[in-house]
């Protein structure tokens, strides 16, 4: 009955003139009216309800404050939520500020998320684990690095004890904006506060100087690692010989590649990949090749990623017919061409000696490249 808007002033009505001849509505009651009232979007009655929820001394829970929340956000009211957090002064404890400082932030609401944050930061001396590492993430999906970082710093104030999971959130997002000068200064500050990296630390930031040309710092990183107890995984492998082949140290990261082998590392799919890319553009072809032969005898499964690669060298090199039965291995395999792939098939076709057709993919056949 009360999710109809037609009859929903009404209901309220009804409840209005029930409370006032004495009856007492319970938890249950009270969620379900505001779930209606947030239904049908009327945000000022949702809030007078709720207003009336805690006039009677019940306490919301969290479903009334996850309502909440959605009546505010269905109705673009978000704005308010300082107002919703004023009429429930008396029962916000760190659990409620927690548990709506992560909604905020999953929601993608980081204004509002930090709003709320900073009013728990004020009214509790402790603070709560989660809800900082949700700010945390927050911060960093929102580019905010320095707010993030200063926050990371701020946290034993509280009594949270930082953690290397913490400092990857953020080495993650630096090394995204390609802010590697903030991540060697926060790397420094880690190691000085007793905080050991991981994997996962040493694989963000070699990746990171990586892409930035820094490969002596990669290098410096990757040698660190392999001194401590902390030893190498194949994605920092990967990285590394990333680094090496695409800053021009083919050789380098050809020979950490047989470095990789010998140490009892499979190669993966992008290991083989890196590879055969960083040697068709140094115009290596056969090298280039051969490794694609050899991802094969062991085991390696190429994707369309491997194909489009070799596929680029191929056309790239003039090596029409050997494109053309790769391209044939390719979808005898059953892989899907993608837009990067038919890019390249129109550029061998043009380069090629005989007429051909490209007819544009359909959902069932996909492109057929013949001759006329």
């Amino acid at each position: 009955m009360s999710g109809k808007a037609g009859k929903a002033t009404k209901f309220v009505s009804f409840l209005e003139e029930m409370v006032s001849k004495g009856c007492v509505l319970n938890l249950i009651a009270y969620n379900t009216v505001i779930e209606a009232l947030g239904k049908n979007k009327m945000v000022d009655k949702a809030i007078f309800m709720l207003s009336k929820m805690i006039e009677s001394d019940c306490q919301p829970n969290q479903f009334t404050y996850s309502i909440m929340l959605d009546v505010l956000a269905t109705g673009g009211q978000l704005h308010r939520l300082n107002e919703i957090l004023d009429i429930c002064s008396g029962h916000l404890n760190r659990s409620v500020y927690s548990y709506l400082v992560k909604a905020l932030c999953k929601s993608g609401h980081a204004s509002e998320a930090h709003s709320v944050f900073c009013r728990m930061w004020s009214s509790h001396e402790k603070g709560d684990r989660d809800a900082f590492v949700s700010m945390l993430e927050a911060l960093c999906n929102a580019e905010k690095t320095a707010e993030a970082i200063d926050l990371l710093h701020m946290m034993p104030e509280k009594g949270i004890t930082t953690d290397v999971g913490m400092y990857n959130i953020i080495f993650s997002a630096l090394g995204k904006l390609k802010q590697v000068s903030f991540m060697s200064s926060l790397y420094d500050k880690m190691k000085a506060n007793g905080v050991a990296p991981d994997v996962f630390t040493y694989n963000i930031m070699i990746s990171s100087f990586g892409r930035v040309g820094l490969v002596d710092k990669a290098s410096e990183l990757f040698e660190e690692m392999d001194d401590s107890s902390c030893k190498p995984d194949v994605i920092t492998y990967n990285s590394m010989i990333n680094c090496l082949g695409k800053n021009g140290d083919l050789d380098e990261a050809h020979m950490l590649f047989k470095d990789m082998q010998e140490k009892g590392y499979d190669p993966d799919v992008f290991t083989y990949s890196i590879l055969i890319e960083c040697f068709g553009k140094s115009n290596k072809v056969d090298m280039a090749c051969s490794l694609f032969d050899e991802m094969i005898a062991q085991g390696c499964v190429p994707n369309i990623v491997t194909y489009n690669i070799l596929l680029d060298c191929l056309e790239r090199h003039g090596k029409t017919r050997e494109a053309h039965k790769l391209y044939e291995t390719l979808k005898q395999q059953g892989l899907a061409p993608d837009s990067i792939t038919y890019s390249i098939l129109e550029r061998l076709e043009s380069r090629s000696q005989r007429t051909a057709r490209i007819r544009k993919p359909s959902r069932t056949t996909g492109w057929v490249i013949s001759p006329i």
